[in-house]
């Protein structure tokens, strides 16, 4: 029986003997095994062993770096570099784990300037791999050094300033993650896409890159060649090197985005991304965030997202960003292979980022570029001088917007001549009314800080097209060269909370004549609720349903005069009636207010709000009232259709479109408001005409 626990792995165990099998004890893992373990966090394929060693020979100082590999550096991995050189007294720590010359303390990470800091890059690729080499000389010293992965001492040799490191047989040690790779291709063009964005970035600071694969045939007919090849010329631009390495026609369609200062978060931005011409069937996106190769995902997501509403679709856009961050505001040491970072801030910096871009991309997606050189240029390259010229309008039909966002339907214009009521489109910003509350503060802060930078550019410059359900809650507006399908009710109840907030304490107040009878509007509340919430109200025993009704209506009270105060809601406790309601829109009083939504507001304000936390009550409050504007098809008469649909044209989506009000979208559920439906560039490409 014992034999059988010990050699567990050699058969099957039956029931009996498995409950008889003691615990395994607990053991410190072997060194050797920690090791292993630690290097397949860091070391995924080749690519990341390339990218720490690229990373390396940066640090080191290198001009000019030199990458060779042999089946996708599987096989083998070389670079050279004229960087610093090792010094031979470092030579034994080279590859020893947790052994760096850039940190000397855990503080330090506050400051941190090198992409280094571990000391795990080349202690992870050499348990993986069965040798690395390092030959290494510095300026100081008359001969290099050889390092023959510390199976003995270093010994002199020739060599030139700088480190030469080869890797070979990667993954050797781990037989599992070796047979993972199916392709030596892939993982080649994996490498030339990790030096490449390397290139782009540090071309113009005169560093060089090469690039090139080798093998045993290629090395007989003296075919092999450099595949990437970049000039160590510190007068080289970003530009210039962009278009070395993708091609005139990737640089003809970009757009300079010169640096930012975004000194109130601590960085600035600068970076080149593609023009509304580009076509593209995928995303390529190169941020750097202090010169370090990452993937913000944040940001990726916002630009793409951003690019959506420009682009038709099926286009992609071309993307390199450089992030500078004060060291203090970044963490670096998130991730076993460096590729995320965080930083402070994160939220609104990528807000900025997106909005620069957004307006760069929309200022040039009406301009044409006239080159007048022979070749090929990018529209700010000084090489080329070239014409930005305003496009005409009756130029390119896709992209010619045949409506004005401020045009008044005639529908509107008569109903307005037929009142007195000032219209929605008056410029004139409405300011919101001093407020010492912190709470009501904070909440109009959030309302900034989530807000959309694309929807609400497209909300505040939108045309409005039609209702197609009221029960449903869509309509159709245009934005531009796009139509979208929008969910109204989502839209007007962030809008009339936005109002709300912005009205507090300073509400004009809708009189009710006659008042309603509170009691009343309570009961007829509890019952709409319950038939929401598929819940029958018979359920519910009655002396249970008079203790619900007479807590609410306890509650409204106790706090009526807080609502009169803040609100202008007044409760007559005497005659217990409702007598006022708060008015979101002055001049429309009570076109807007929902009076069959009444009932329920008054139940879910009193049972719904949490009276004793300041923010969450008064931000409860605000989101109950916007409940009670809501558009609701609740009669069959088609007269009433035709009330609701033109309030939610003529006044929510009007206020909207106006500057008074400053509407902003929200980030979340956008993806669920908004759809795009059709977009003029496709309906070209597929019909020719419109």
């Amino acid at each position: 029986m014992e034999q059988v626990a010990d050699d567990g792995l050699q058969g099957e165990l039956s029931a009996s003997e498995k409950l008889d099998v003691a615990p395994r004890p607990i053991l410190r893992l072997g060194e050797d095994v920690v090791n292993r373990i630690a290097a397949g966090e860091i070391i995924h394929r080749p690519s990341n062993a390339l990218k720490e060693l690229l990373e390396n020979s940066l640090d080191a100082g290198a001009t000019q770096i030199h990458i060779s590999l042999q089946e996708g550096g599987l096989k083998m991995l070389r670079i050279q570099d004229n960087g610093k050189g090792i010094p031979v007294s470092d030579l034994p720590l080279l590859c020893e784990r947790f052994a760096t010359s850039k940190l000397r303390q855990f503080s330090d990470l506050d400051c941190m300037q090198t992409f280094g800091f571990r000391g795990e890059a080349l202690a992870s690729i050499s348990y993986v791999s069965s040798l690395i080499t390092v030959v290494s000389k510095t300026r100081n010293e008359d001969m290099a050094y050889r390092d023959p992965n510390q199976t003995a001492q270093p010994k002199p040799c020739a060599g030139t300033d700088g480190t030469t490191i080869s890797v070979q047989d990667l993954f050797f040690n781990t037989p599992q993650r070796r047979n993972v790779f199916k392709s030596t291709s892939e993982e080649y063009h994996r490498c030339l896409d990790v030096m490449t964005r390397y290139a782009i970035h540090y071309g113009s600071q005169g560093i060089g890159f090469s690039m090139k694969k080798v093998s045993i045939f290629l090395t007989k007919i003296g075919a092999s060649s450099f595949d990437l090849n970049t000039p160590s010329d510190s007068k080289q631009t970003t530009a210039d090197i962009i278009r070395l390495v993708h091609g005139a026609t990737l640089a003809r369609d970009l757009i300079y985005l010169a640096p930012t200062d975004l000194s109130s978060l601590g960085c600035s931005v600068q970076g080149w991304v593609s023009n509304a011409d580009w076509i593209s069937k995928k995303t390529s996106f190169l941020c750097f965030i202090n010169n370090r190769l990452v993937d913000c995902g944040i940001l990726r997501r916002s630009l793409e997202l951003m690019y959506s509403s420009v682009l038709p679709k099926g286009r992609n856009p071309w993307i390199y960003i450089s992030l500078t961050i004060e060291p203090n505001r970044i963490d670096v040491n998130v991730h076993p292979t460096k590729q995320e970072v965080h930083f402070l801030d994160q939220e609104e910096i990528v807000e900025q980022i997106t909005t620069a871009v957004h307006e760069l991309v929309t200022k040039h997606s009406s301009c044409r570029v006239l080159s007048t050189g022979s070749s090929l240029g990018i529209a700010t390259s000084e090489r080329n001088v070239q014409v930005l010229a305003p496009r005409s309008k009756s130029s390119d039909p896709r992209h010619l917007v045949r409506v004005d966002p401020q045009s008044q339907s005639l529908d509107a214009v008569m109903a307005q001549n037929s009142s007195s009521s000032q219209t929605l489109h008056d410029a004139v910003h409405l300011a919101e009314p001093a407020c010492d509350l912190t709470s009501i503060q904070e909440l109009r802060e959030a309302v900034h800080l989530e807000r959309h930078v694309v929807f609400t550019e497209v909300i505040q410059n939108h045309t409005f097209v039609g209702v197609i359900d009221i029960k449903l809650g869509t309509s159709l507006i245009q934005h531009e060269t796009q139509l979208y399908m929008v969910d109204h009710s989502a839209l007007i109840a962030s809008f009339a909370y936005q109002l709300a907030l912005r009205h507090f304490s300073a509400f004009q107040a809708i009189p009710f004549d006659p008042p309603l009878p509170l009691r009343q509007m309570l009961a007829i509340g509890f019952q709409t609720e319950c038939i929401a919430s598929d819940k029958p109200i018979s359920s519910i025993a009655p002396s249970r349903r008079e203790a619900i009704l007479r807590d609410a209506y306890d509650s409204l009270v106790g706090h009526a005069e807080m609502l009169e105060e803040y609100f202008s809601l007044t409760i007559d406790v005497q005659h217990e009636t409702l007598n006022t309601f708060p008015a979101l829109f002055p001049q429309h009083l009570s076109n807007v207010v929902i009076r069959e939504r009444i009932p329920s507001f008054l139940f879910r304000l009193a049972t719904q709000v949490d009276w004793t936390e300041e923010k969450e009550c008064l931000e409860r409050i605000c989101h109950e009232i916007a409940f009670a504007h809501i558009p609701w098809a609740m009669g069959t008469e088609r007269n009433d259709d035709a009330r609701i649909a033109w309030n939610i044209q003529h006044i929510w989506f009007a206020g909207m479109l106006s500057s008074r009000y400053c509407f902003s979208v929200g980030k979340r559920d956008t993806a669920k408001i908004f759809t795009q439906v059709a977009s003029l560039p496709d309906l070209y490409r597929v019909f020719e005409r419109c």
